[in-house]
C-alpha cells in the first residue's frame, strides 16, 4: 500500500467492523482520511487516534447516507473544503435477516438507499472527478451474497448484486481513464453487522468467520494490484467458484442454506 502514502482516501461506514479496520490501515501507510458515518463520537476518537499514531490529517463527516440527498451533501461539504479524494472506499452498508414480507418497507428502502443508491451516487460524483484528472481508486464492499440469490436476506443480497455487477462494468469502463474499480465480497466477517442484521451465526458456520482486518486487508491489497473482484479467504475462494458448476436452482438452496 506504500503506492497510496500522502493520498486522500474517503471511507464510508467508518465507525466500525472492516471501515475502522480500512481506516488504521491505510493511516498506517501514511493515507490522509476522511471518515463517514452517522456516528459522529466514535469518528472523533478515531480520528484523534490516527491522527495522534501516525502523524496523518484525519477529517471528519457525520452523514447518514441511508437519507435522499446525503450523498451530494458529502460530496458538496467535502468539494467547499477544498478536499480531493484519491481513494474512495465505498463500505456503508445495511443488511436485515428476514422473510421478506415480515421486515417493513422503510426497511427494504433504507437497504436500496445506502447499498445501492448512496454507492451509486458517490462513485458517479466522485468518480467524475478521478475520470477527468486520469486518476483513481475505488473500492466498493460488496459479500459474496451477491453472486446468488438468497431467501431471508433478498433485498440485501439483490443490492449486493448490484454492486458487484456495477463495479465488474466499471473497472472495464474506467480502466482506459486511468481509473481503478475493484469489488470486494466478503464472506462472514467479525463486525456489528450480524448484531445489526438480526442473523445468528452459530455451530460449524462460526468457524468460517474472518476478522474485519483481515477482509480490509484483502480489498485494499486487491485495490492496489487493480484487481476487479476480490473475495476474502480460500474456503470462500473455493465456495464461489463452485458455483459455476451448480445449476440456478441449486444456487438458491445454497443461499438458502447460509442463512438457516
Amino acid at each position: 500500500m506504500q503506492s497510496f502514502k500522502g493520498q486522500t482516501a474517503l471511507i464510508t461506514g467508518a465507525s466500525s467492523g472492516i471501515g475502522v479496520s480500512f481506516a488504521r490501515q491505510l493511516a498506517g501507510h501514511g493515507v490522509h482520511l476522511i471518515l463517514v458515518a452517522r456516528r459522529e463520537d466514535r469518528l472523533n476518537a478515531l480520528a484523534a487516534e490516527l491522527a495522534g499514531d501516525h502523524g496523518i490529517t484525519v477529517r471528519v463527516f457525520a452523514q447518514d447516507l441511508s437519507v435522499d440527498g446525503a450523498a451530494q451533501a458529502l460530496y458538496s461539504r467535502i468539494k467547499e473544503e477544498g478536499l480531493q479524494v484519491d481513494l474512495l472506499l465505498n463500505n456503508a452498508g445495511l443488511g436485515k435477516h428476514g422473510e421478506f414480507l415480515e421486515l417493513a418497507m422503510d426497511t427494504h428502502t433504507s437497504m436500496m438507499h445506502l447499498n445501492i443508491d448512496a454507492l451509486t451516487e458517490l462513485t458517479w460524483l466522485f468518480g467524475r472527478d478521478m475520470v477527468a484528472r486520469r486518476s483513481g481508486n475505488i473500492l466498493l464492499v460488496s459479500s459474496i451474497a451477491g453472486f446468488v440469490p438468497v431467501p431471508l436476506f433478498s433485498t440485501y443480497a439483490a443490492s449486493k448484486a448490484f454492486v458487484l455487477n456495477f463495479g465488474r462494468a466499471l473497472h472495464k469502463e474506467w480502466k482506459p481513464h486511468n481509473v481503478n474499480v475493484t469489488v470486494l465480497c466478503p464472506g462472514g466477517t467479525l463486525t456489528e453487522f450480524m448484531d445489526v442484521s438480526g442473523q445468528k451465526i452459530d455451530g460449524i458456520r462460526s468457524l468460517a468467520m474472518m476478522s474485519s482486518d483481515s477482509v480490509a486487508s484483502a480489498g485494499l491489497q486487491a485495490l492496489q494490484r487493480r484487481k476487479a473482484v476480490v473475495v476474502p479467504g480460500w474456503l470462500y475462494k473455493v465456495s464461489m467458484a463452485s458455483l459455476r458448476l451448480i445449476p440456478g436452482r441449486a444456487q438458491t438452496a445454497v443461499g438458502e442454506m447460509a442463512t438457516r
